[in-house]
């Protein structure tokens, strides 16, 4: 496994360790639910120096990945962050990147499991054009604060709109900062280099930031339906399943898988949706369990936590006829699991 840059750093708060996305990273710091109200009541930090960093160099570098991937690129300014989604051929989601546009390159957040396929795919469409892929998840730390206190309590963040950023100091770092909303909650991703990952944890605990591991994070991002590589975003979906319509321009050029895309849109062929999910406390149900209807099979659950009340939540892809809120199915075990609201990212 990978050790984060800020490790050290995150281990003197008191960090239980263990594996995430191919990473040693702190799964908890006192419990799941103390780190869940920080993060959605609070000023939290959270190490995801996981996230894969691709420096994408070059010219050409948007007209290119506008090629490759389903938004317009070319609308997208400097300083401003936008989603694309990385399709294959036949339309499906390898990987949904944030591209962030520097002054004299671009910025790529990738799935932490995608980060090389991600540099491949573009290396590999790479012919004439002066373009270049450095990646930086290994160089760089990424330190996200989450929460409603988070914005106001670190000069130069509160102004911060959704998918802008802007350059801080902490610590004496110079670091990039990117307001995502990475979880569905306020949340401000800052890339910092790898060798003053300690310093910068540090100085953000100082100012009242309390650390949270990726139990409470993974629970966050599923009750705001945030989707995550392996799971909701794979191979076997497209981005039209995944609530992603806000990440495609219908009307731009043609980019890798755009013919498919445009007809599931154009015929009204998606047949399945991501939903919320919820079910009983006590009952067992774990990502990759089938959903049934009348004894047919109806969907999937791709992710599962047990929420703070106890309440069983998820998510799941589910055949359109029953991804209406309050349509009750079952799984394997015939437990009951009540659909929420379909979800759909901006």
């Amino acid at each position: 496994m990978l050790e984060s840059p800020v490790l050290r750093a995150s281990r003197h708060d008191g960090a239980i360790l263990g594996e995430a996305f191919g990473w040693n990273m702190p799964r908890t710091y006192t419990t799941r639910e103390a780190e869940y109200e920080v993060a959605t009541q609070g000023f939290a930090i959270a190490d995801r120096s996981y996230v894969g960093r691709l420096r994408i160099n070059g010219d050409e570098a948007i007209d290119l990945v506008d090629r490759l991937s389903t938004n317009r690129l070319s609308d997208l300014e400097e300083g401003s962050v936008m989603g694309t989604v990385l399709t294959n051929n036949k339309g499906r989601i390898i990987d949904v990147l944030l591209l962030l546009r520097k002054s004299d390159h671009l910025m790529a957040f990738t799935g932490a499991e995608t980060r090389q396929r991600v540099a491949d795919w573009i290396d590999f469409y790479t012919f004439a054009e002066d373009v270049t892929v450095v990646d930086e998840t290994e160089t760089t730390a990424m330190l996200s604060l989450l929460g409603p206190q988070a914005g106001p309590a670190v000069k130069g963040l509160s102004d911060l709109k959704l998918h802008q950023s802007t350059e801080i100091e902490i610590g004496g770092v110079q670091a990039t900062a990117v307001r995502t909303d990475f979880s569905g909650v306020p949340g401000y991703d800052m890339v910092v280099p790898a060798a003053s990952g300690d310093d910068v944890w540090t100085a953000l605990v100082d100012m009242g930031a309390e650390p949270v591991g990726t139990d409470a994070l993974d629970l966050v991002r599923i009750e705001n339906g945030g989707l995550a590589v392996g799971a909701e975003l794979s191979e076997d979906y497209n981005p039209l399943e995944a609530g992603l319509k806000n990440f495609i321009s219908f009307n731009k050029g043609c980019y890798i898988g755009q013919e498919v895309v445009a007809r599931l849109d154009t015929y009204d062929k998606v047949q399945k949706h991501l939903v919320l999910l919820s079910w009983d406390s006590g009952e067992a149900v774990s990502a990759g369990a089938t959903l049934y209807s009348e004894g047919k099979k109806v969907g999937t659950i791709t992710s599962a936590a047990q929420g703070i009340s106890g309440i069983g939540e998820g998510l799941g892809y589910l055949r359109n006829a029953l991804a209406e809120e309050g349509t009750v199915i079952t799984t394997e075990g015939d437990v009951s699991v009540r659909v929420g609201e379909a979800v759909r990212h901006s």
